[in-house]
């Protein structure tokens, strides 16, 4: 979760701060406050594509910093792009290019933004969300695999055959790859543990000034004194005796611990030298994961891999036939797996059907409806499944499993190509998600599936930028319900223009407009009590008596 968040710079946000906290924390505003601000700061700051047209005028540079705490850790993490439009990234004192910023929001964040531009949208996420909802994602990990090492194979005949000069090239480059790898020696997990001595080495200082802080502590003559006046109490009051045992435990407790943080106290010592031998490791790490894998633990699997493709074009029995028969036993594998993936890609689709249906009824959307369409391509070398051209899996059209043997073009994610449709009225035919992306329908439609999706997901922040557009005052409150919903699972930030959303938040914040001869910018700050009944009055029409009763009513309501 962002536990803060703050803005310099950056467009119309001067210097602005932002302390979310979990569950659902909504932003409101007038139109053209810029309330959209704080979705696109944390958009860049993850790595999004913003150049230096986000800086505000008179600034030199635009920056966003947040601290970040996952369940393994606290970061802060930190983008700035300069009026030269060079972008420079940290994630702790590490420097961090824009694409390991979009790995760490992939883990920690999703922003929904406006519908047209939602990644949601794009039939490939869809398949990847399915798998997650699917718990799918070992099983495609494992295709995925198979379908690398086929692919390699596959170019490995296709060289030997076409140029023996080029297999001696391939056997050159094998050999390259598996002794740079060896050369390594690597250890799985040996790059997470050295970031975890990383930090405890950069914070050495702090670590130290603790510990003695600590050590002055338990070695006050407090506690002695406390147990000297238990055991006066104890003498005057027969009954109270077993305070001074509690006492005693407590003294020897103190003394136990002082001698433990001693001991950990006298092993801290900076190393510099460790700590530039710890770089120049992930270092190499980090060189091998871009030309080898994703970890530690893929580059091992794909040095296992190049030494066994090795050898067999080292020995006599790597023959251009023994290959295309590992090749044809590899594809035989690979497409057992896929059509495995497939039929349970069937199966979970139709359990994500099943729970959207729920969630629309209670978004107040009985008629609408979810369903998933599933196409296959012939290709020459594809692989071998027996799956329909294509079929929709709908809630009242489940997968039939029938279909023609053929040869399907396939991806390192199987053979399927599939896309969510959507029905909003009975007996409307679904069409492509993408298709019917607006209006209010389409808000409360794509809400109800993130909140399906996010029941599924690991704890997260998920930020919608008026996931309401268009929806009204009638349902805003079965909208406020959702997210709430929700935020019960992951921290929400989302910004809305509806009074009945915004009653739902656990923490309100309004964005505000201020200007002077010069320049024009936005301030946000957090409203409670009589500030963001004021704020709903506003949003109901104006800050008069009837609002405020009604504004009133809507916290109470939605139970605050």
């Amino acid at each position: 979760m962002i536990e803060q968040l703050t803005v310099t710079g950056f467009a119309v946000a001067r210097d602005v701060t932002l302390a979310p906290g979990p569950g659902l924390n909504v932003i409101t505003g007038e139109t053209g406050a810029g309330k959209s601000i704080i979705v696109d700061a944390l958009d860049f700051l993850f790595g999004g594509r913003h150049g230096r047209g986000v800086v505000a005028d008179g600034a030199e540079s635009a920056r966003v910093r947040a601290s970040v705490r996952t369940p393994d850790d606290a970061l802060t993490v930190e983008r700035t792009v300069r009026l030269s439009g060079r972008t420079a990234g940290r994630i702790g004192d590490d420097n961090a290019p824009a694409d390991r910023l979009r790995e760490l929001g992939a883990r920690v964040i999703d922003i929904h933004g406006q519908s047209e531009q939602l990644t949601l949208l794009r039939p490939a996420v869809q398949l990847a969300v399915l798998d997650a909802f699917g718990g799918l994602r070992d099983q495609r990990d494992a295709l995925t695999a198979q379908v690398r090492e086929l692919r390699a194979l596959r170019r490995e005949i296709e060289a030997i055959g076409a140029d023996s000069r080029e297999r001696e090239r391939l056997l050159d480059q094998l050999r390259f790859e598996v002794d740079e790898i060896a050369q390594a020696g690597l250890v799985p997990g040996e790059d997470d543990a050295l970031r975890r001595e990383q930090r405890r080495l950069a914070s050495i200082e702090r670590l130290l000034a603790a510990s003695a802080t600590a050590l002055e502590a338990l070695d006050a003559p407090a506690i002695a004194e406390a147990v000297a006046a238990l055991e006066e109490i104890a003498e005057a009051d027969p009954d109270a005796t077993g305070l001074v045992a509690e006492g005693v435990t407590l003294e020897q407790a103190a003394a136990d611990l002082g001698r433990s943080l001693r001991a950990y106290r006298e092993a801290l010592e900076d190393d510099p030298e460790r700590r530039e031998a710890i770089d120049a490791r992930l270092d190499l790490i980090a060189r091998l994961r871009r030309k080898y894998g994703e970890s530690v633990e893929a580059i091992l699997q794909y040095e296992s891999s190049a030494r066994e493709r090795l050898r067999a074009m080292e020995t006599a029995g790597s023959s251009l036939e023994e290959l295309r028969e590992r090749a044809e036993a590899l594809a035989g594998s690979a497409a057992e797996a896929a059509a495995s993936l497939s039929l349970a890609r069937r199966e979970a689709a139709s359990r994500l059907i099943a729970e959207v249906a729920a969630e629309l009824a209670r978004l107040e959307m009985p008629g609408a409806s979810l369903a998933a369409g599933f196409a296959c391509e012939d290709a020459p070398d594809g692989l071998a499944v027996t799956l329909p051209d294509y079929e929709v899996v709908a809630p009242d059209a489940a997968s039939s499993g029938d279909g023609e043997p053929g040869r399907r073009a396939f991806t390192e994610s199987g053979v399927d190509q599939m896309e969510l449709l959507a029905s909003f009225n009975p007996g409307s035919p679904p069409r492509p998600l993408r298709s019917v992306a607006s209006g209010g329908e389409t808000s409360r439609f794509l809400l109800a599936l993130t909140t399906v999706l996010g029941a599924a997901a690991e704890p997260r922040l998920v930020v919608l930028d008026e996931v309401d557009e268009g929806v009204g005052g009638r349902a805003g409150s079965v909208v406020g319900e959702a997210l709430r919903r929700l935020a019960e699972r992951h921290q929400v930030l989302c910004v809305t223009h509806l009074p009945q959303v915004a009653a739902y938040g656990a923490r309100h914040f309004v964005v505000t407009k201020a200007s002077d001869d010069d320049r024009t910018w936005s301030d946000i700050e957090e409203v409670e009590g009589e500030a963001r009944l004021r704020e709903l009055a506003l949003m109901l029409g104006g800050d008069t008596p009837a609002n405020r009763t009604a504004a009133a009513d809507l916290l109470r309501a939605a139970g605050e």
